[in-house]
């Protein structure tokens, strides 16, 4: 076989084993980014509830990292940011990911877990988690709010934590 005919068939069968892994999932990789997107603060975390902020994802991101970023990119799939001992970050089949560059140091991830699909549509979300460099080395966050103030240390200039956590 010569090489383009042996690459067209691996390229083919990458795509075709996507694909079937989002249908075994019973929910697109397409869908789970959009409802990552979608979802809102007040449904993946406890202190955004209590103060009412139903802002989406998308829109919390951009608020956050604002032009500190020099992309952010969105996916979805099998969760990531996982944790098999701790059964609260042991993840799923279904979540939606952003990758978010930022214009210097490392690449920070969010992600949004969902519930079991219902008729190809993806579940509820129910948690977020994210990983990201912070002042003392690279964390994992189960809070917005983790996530929120330890970016703006590492990348926006001058920025001091709140001294106390409130809806503001």
């Amino acid at each position: 076989m010569n090489r383009a005919l042996v690459s067209a068939i691996a390229l083919a069968l990458a795509g075709f084993s996507i694909a079937a892994s989002a249908a075994d999932r019973g929910v697109s990789n397409d869908a789970l980014r959009r409802a990552a997107q979608a979802a809102r603060l007040d449904q993946i975390d406890d202190f955004r509830r209590q103060c009412g902020d139903s802002r989406s994802v998308e829109q919390w991101l951009k608020d956050i990292v604002g032009d500190s970023a020099r992309s952010i990119r969105w996916s979805g799939g099998r969760c990531q940011l996982v944790n098999r001992l701790n059964p609260l970050d042991a993840g799923s089949k279904w979540c939606g990911q952003a990758v978010i560059a930022p214009k210097q140091g490392k690449t920070a991830t969010v992600e949004v877990f969902f519930e079991k699909p219902l008729k190809g549509k993806p579940g509820e979300p129910f948690a977020f988690r994210a990983i990201a460099e912070t002042k003392d080395g690279p964390d994992y966050m189960r809070e917005t709010y983790a996530f929120e103030v330890n970016w703006k240390e590492m990348h926006v200039r001058g920025y001091r934590p709140p001294a106390n956590q409130d809806c503001d």
